[in-house]
């Protein structure tokens, strides 16, 4: 694909592709980019031009949410490649894995950095407010809000904050943490590549979800800076030639998936941090320790109810035991709201 026939570059903060085209319809016919490397120049220079919007457009010192995933390294250091160095803010709380990669991806990158780290009790705590502003206590959505509003004390601190980058969107459109059932040299693999991919860019990139107006809701002032890299219209464009083997391989012998956006990375990151590239890494929900911090505070809130050790132990029972407490609780609640016996 040449830029001729590429949607213009943006510097908008993002667009819901879905909205402004149909890409629910399978069209496997479009994937023809089945060499990684190649792919990997693409997707390297998509993201450094869209960087290079993104900056025009802004005076402003840019942030980068550097979650330690490959996505987020990727866009710090295409970044880097073209001369800027972003604030990089990390967020985690107890037992989250990310903090490492993202402390040696910044290092490595010279980039300044900022680790912002929770306690159980903040997690609690950001979680009122997340519900609070978003007006649904929604698993998912809460724990995505929790280090977005965890992140605002670090921004207020900032001399100049401009375009607040995230890698977030990457996923859907490499068919990241996925696998394929069929090889990936076969006309199946394709047919399946092209489904899965456009099922979740068509559920995701959408503004009518559970909460449209997310980021103003829990970022306020910031939300119209934050800058979703890889949710345009011409990166969807770029991502829908991908085929499965420029997605789906191997590195040092084991499973790769988002292959060429790895590889990607791996070239534009110094010697010495390459292997930051490869990094397996879950939701930042779970990655981040949110979903663990979350999931400790029920288990405390369940033992503290009243005979709740009396058998067995919340903090040590399995989590269907926790789930069913709480449960019962819930439904005493409402019993009692209802003035039944």
């Amino acid at each position: 694909m040449t830029d001729s026939v590429l949607t213009a570059q943006t510097s908008d903060g993002m667009e819901f592709v879905a909205d402004i085209r149909d890409i629910a319809t399978p069209n496997p016919h479009l994937r023809r980019v089945s060499d990684p490397a190649a792919a990997a120049r693409l997707i390297e220079r998509e993201v450094q031009d869209r960087l290079k919007a993104v900056f025009a457009n802004s005076a402003a010192s840019p942030v980068l949410l550097l979650s330690g995933g490959v996505d987020s390294i990727l866009v710090a250091a295409a970044a880097v490649s073209l001369g800027v160095r972003p604030h990089a803010i990390t967020v985690v709380a107890e037992g989250g894995t990310d903090k490492a990669n993202a402390v040696a991806a910044a290092a490595a990158l010279g980039l300044p950095h900022s680790v912002v780290e929770l306690s159980e009790t903040d997690v609690v705590t950001l979680a009122g407010e997340a519900m609070t502003r978003l007006g649904i206590p929604e698993l998912w959505e809460v724990s995505y809000a929790i280090p977005l509003l965890a992140s605002i004390p670090t921004l207020d601190l900032l001399d100049s904050v401009g375009p607040i980058l995230l890698g977030s969107g990457a996923d859907a459109i490499v068919a990241g943490g996925k696998t394929l059932q069929h090889s990936v040299y076969s006309p199946e693999a394709l047919t399946e590549l092209d489904r899965m991919i456009r099922a979740e860019s068509a559920n995701n990139f959408v503004y009518d979800r559970l909460v449209p107006d997310f980021y103003p809701r829990v970022m306020g002032e910031y939300a119209d800076r934050f800058v979703h890299v890889f949710q345009t219209v011409r990166m969807w464009e770029v991502a829908e030639t991908l085929a499965p083997p420029a997605l789906f391989g191997e590195h040092d012998g084991e499973p790769a998936d988002k292959l060429c956006l790895r590889m990607a990375c791996e070239d534009l990151l110094p010697e010495g941090s390459k292997h930051l590239a490869w990094a397996r890494k879950a939701a930042i929900q779970r990655s981040a320790g949110i979903m663990g911090s979350l999931a400790n505070a029920a288990r405390h809130y369940a033992a503290s109810m009243p005979g709740a050790t009396t058998y067995t132990d919340p903090m040590n029972e399995p989590y269907e035991s926790v789930a069913t407490r709480l449960f019962l609780a819930l439904l005493n609640v409402d019993r009692e709201q209802k003035g039944q016996p």
